[in-house]
């Protein structure tokens, strides 16, 4: 009876409705335990969204075929999307630290902790001190700070405060307008990442950037002086507290912090940063 019924299915469409739904599944899975965002840029989840739908709506057009046995199956090519689909389910997913990622040989420290270029800065974002009414008579101060907030950029008295949402921001209004912002102060939090090339009191609170996704992903932050480098364990999260300092740094105007404090903090649930 059992071997009758075996006949009766189509082996290669089941196989194909079992991918499918295996997909749609893990996709969902991910995007409700927000997993996904381990894997690509908040802007890409409403498209993953799509593809689910599409792949049940294809998982229906294949279930009639299920009873329209074939006598020849190769299932060979399925196995390129059972394989992956499997590993899915039993591999842990977590987000990878600066050991797991390769950074090729011809990049140097001063490029691993540059500014993303992919993003665009206001040279006039940050105006402290200046007040002035323009014609209609309304504070050119408030005007600023609706700018600052609009820009993510914005400074608590003389000190600069970098979080998640405005870290990419940040850094490249620091680089390319660096003389500004000498002498400020500075908090951030980001993981310790040291590169070959730093020296022993060098390092850098970075935080991982993406563009799309996790194929892009690569550090960004501020070169960092601590007289106690050495304590401080690799990809740890810290938060730091220093002031900037700029200098000649191998023959780029270079913005570098001098740390003043440093504490261990927790990793937070999403570590990535976005350039847009």
């Amino acid at each position: 009876m059992q071997l009758r019924i075996y006949k009766k299915i189509n082996i290669e469409a089941l196989l194909k409705l079992i991918i499918l739904i295996g997909f749609a599944f893990s996709f969902s899975y991910m995007i409700m335990t927000d997993k996904i965002l381990l894997y690509v840029h908040p802007r890409i989840v409403p498209y993953v969204k799509f593809a689910i739908v599409a792949m049940l709506l294809l998982s229906l057009s294949i279930v009639r075929d299920i009873f329209k046995p074939k006598r020849r199956v190769n299932i060979t090519p399925y196995l390129f999307f059972i394989i992956p689909l499997f590993m899915a389910f039993i591999l842990p997913q977590t987000s990878p630290d600066s050991t797991s990622m390769s950074f090729g040989d011809s990049t140097s420290n001063n490029q691993v902790v540059n500014k993303a270029d992919s993003t665009t800065s206001n040279n006039n974002i940050i105006d402290q001190g200046k007040t002035k009414s323009d014609n209609t008579g309304t504070n050119a101060t408030a005007s600023s700070n609706i700018n600052k907030k609009s820009f993510g950029l914005e400074m608590r008295g003389d000190t600069i405060v970098i979080s998640t949402d405005n870290f990419v921001k940040w850094i490249n209004e620091i680089y390319e307008n660096t003389e500004k912002y000498e002498g400020k102060k500075i908090e951030l939090t980001g993981f310790v990442f040291k590169y070959k090339d730093f020296r022993k009191n060098e390092f850098s609170p970075a935080r991982l950037m993406m563009a799309c996704c996790s194929a892009d992903l690569q550090p960004i932050g501020l070169l960092c002086r601590y007289d106690k480098t050495a304590e401080l364990k690799q990809d740890t999260w810290i938060s730091v507290i220093g002031k900037i300092k700029i200098e000649d740094y191998k023959g780029q105007k270079t913005p570098i912090i001098i740390a003043e404090n440093i504490q261990n903090i927790e990793k937070p649930k999403n570590n990535y940063v976005y350039p847009y």
